[in-house]
C-alpha cells in the first residue's frame, strides 16, 4: 500500500467526482424543468416495472432505460394501479440535459451520452419512445430554457458521430484481501488511512 500525503490543492484529483455530482444536479434540474409541462410525469419504480411488462418487447430493459413518461393530455398521477389505463397512449421519455449554450431547436453541437439499451428500446418502440433534449442555459433565441423532443430516427438524422462506450459493473463478491496491497494507493494523512496500519510516506 502506498500513502500519498494530502495536498492543499487537490482540485485536479476531485475533478471526476465533482463532475459526476454536477451531472446529477444538472439532470435533476432538467427533470424539474420538464415537469412544469404537466403532460410529463416522474413515475415510481414499481410503475416503471409495470410499463416494461406491458411493453412486451424483446431484450433486457431496466427501469433506467427511460426517465419520464408523457401523455397526450394532462392526466392524474400515474401509479401501478392506473398505468394500464394510460399505457396505450403513453410515450417513454429519456432525458439528455445540458447547461451549455445551445442557440435554438436545431440543437447544433449538442453532446450527450446514451446506452445501447436506450437505442434498442427506441428502435423497437418507434414513436412511443423519445429523447428529450433539455437546454437549461438562457443564452438562446428564446431567452429562456427550452426542450426538444426527438424520436430515434430524428436523432440519427442529426448525429455527426457516435462512439461506443462500455458500461462496466464490478462483481460484489470480491474480498479486499484478493487485491495486491502494493497496488493500493491511499490519499491523505496517516490518520486518514482506512486499511490496515499506516504506511510510511514515500521519501521526497
Amino acid at each position: 500500500m502506498i500513502l500519498v500525503p494530502a495536498q492543499e490543492d487537490h482540485r485536479a484529483a476531485m475533478t471526476k467526482f465533482e463532475k459526476s455530482g454536477i451531472n446529477k444536479r444538472t439532470e435533476k434540474e432538467g427533470v424539474s424543468l420538464l415537469l412544469r409541462d404537466r403532460r410529463f410525469q416522474l413515475v415510481s419504480r414499481e410503475t416503471k416495472q409495470r410499463i416494461l411488462e406491458l411493453i412486451g418487447v424483446s431484450g433486457s430493459f431496466g427501469t433506467q432505460t427511460f426517465d419520464l413518461v408523457m401523455t397526450p393530455t394532462v392526466v392524474p398521477p400515474i401509479a401501478p394501479e392506473t398505468v394500464d389505463e394510460h399505457f396505450p397512449t403513453m410515450t417513454l421519455v429519456e432525458m439528455k440535459t445540458t447547461k451549455g449554450a445551445v442557440r435554438d431547436q436545431s440543437l447544433n453541437g449538442f453532446f450527450f451520452g446514451a446506452t445501447q439499451r436506450e437505442y434498442t428500446m427506441a428502435e423497437q418502440l418507434g414513436s412511443r419512445y423519445c429523447f428529450a433534449f433539455v437546454v437549461l442555459n438562457e443564452t438562446n433565441v428564446f431567452g429562456k430554457p427550452f426542450a426538444v423532443l426527438l424520436n430515434l430516427k430524428e436523432v440519427e438524422q442529426r448525429t455527426r458521430a457516435r462512439r461506443v462506450q462500455y458500461q462496466v459493473n464490478f462483481r460484489t463478491d470480491i474480498n479486499p484481501e484478493d487485491t495486491d496491497q502494493e497496488h493500493v494507493i491511499v490519499f491523505g494523512e496517516h490518520g486518514d488511512i482506512p486499511l490496515g496500519s499506516p504506511t510510511e510516506p514515500p521519501v521526497a
